[in-house]
C-alpha cells in the first residue's frame, strides 16, 4: 500500500497506537489522542490550534506523554511484527511518508530501523564533533611526521591546512558538498547508532 497523503498514513499510525493503548488499558484522553495529529505544517486537523491550547493547558509534562506514545508505539510494533507481519511494511512506508516532513508524531515513535528528529541531530551532531577532532589529530600527526622525515619546505604544512579548510567550507556551505557531508554523516550516525 502507498499512502497518498501525510493524513492517511498518520492515520494508520495513529490507529495502531490508539488500539494498542485500549488493548493495555492505558489512558489516552481525546486531546492526548489528537495531538498525535499534530503538525505546524502539514496535513492535520481542522481544529488543531484549540486543541494545542488545550494540550498545554491539560498537560503539565510533556516528556511523560512523550514517554507514553514512544512506548504505545514501540509496543504496536513489536505486536505486529509478531502477530501481522503485513503491518510491518505499512508501518515503514508510513514513517517514509512523514519523515520528509514536520509532524510531531514523528518525534515520539520508537520503531526499530527508524531514528527520531532528534535522534538524528544528535547523532548527526556527534558525527559532524567526532570528525572534525579527527581531522585535527589527523593532521597533526601527518604534519609532524613529514616534518620530521621528508624536510618539506616549511609553507607546506600551511597549504595542507589551507585545503583542509577549503574543503570544509566545500563540505559545509556548498550545496553538493552539504549532501555529501549529510550523507556521510547519516551513514556513520547509522554505525554509531547500533552500538546504542
Amino acid at each position: 500500500m502507498n499512502f497518498g497523503s501525510s493524513m492517511a498514513a498518520k492515520e494508520f499510525l495513529i490507529g495502531r497506537i490508539v488500539e494498542e493503548a485500549n488493548r493495555r488499558h492505558v489512558d489516552l484522553s481525546d486531546t492526548e489522542r489528537k495531538m498525535l495529529y499534530f503538525s505546524q505544517y502539514y496535513d492535520t486537523l481542522p481544529d488543531m490550534k484549540e486543541v494545542a491550547h488545550q494540550f498545554a493547558a491539560e498537560c503539565q509534562d510533556h516528556h511523560k506523554y512523550e514517554t507514553k506514545i514512544r512506548k504505545l508505539s514501540r509496543q504496536a510494533f513489536e505486536r505486529d511484527r509478531r502477530g501481522a507481519p503485513e503491518h510491518v511494511q505499512l508501518w515503514k512506508e508510513a514513517i517514509r511518508r512523514l519523515k520528509s516532513e514536520d509532524h510531531y508524531l514523528v518525534v515520539m515513535l520508537d520503531v526499530p530501523g527508524f531514528m527520531t528528529h532528534r535522534e538524528k541531530v544528535y547523532v548527526i551532531l556527534l558525527v559532524v564533533a567526532l570528525l572534525a577532532a579527527g581531522f585535527a589529530v589527523a593532521e597533526i600527526r601527518v604534519l609532524g611526521w613529514v616534518d620530521r622525515n621528508l624536510h618539506f619546505p616549511v609553507y607546506l604544512p600551511l597549504l595542507v591546512v589551507v585545503l583542509l579548510l577549503a574543503f570544509s567550507y566545500y563540505i559545509a556551505f556548498s550545496k553538493k558538498g552539504s549532501k555529501i557531508g549529510g550523507w556521510l554523516a547519516l551513514r556513520v550516525g547509522r554505525i554509531v547508532m547500533k552500538w546504542f
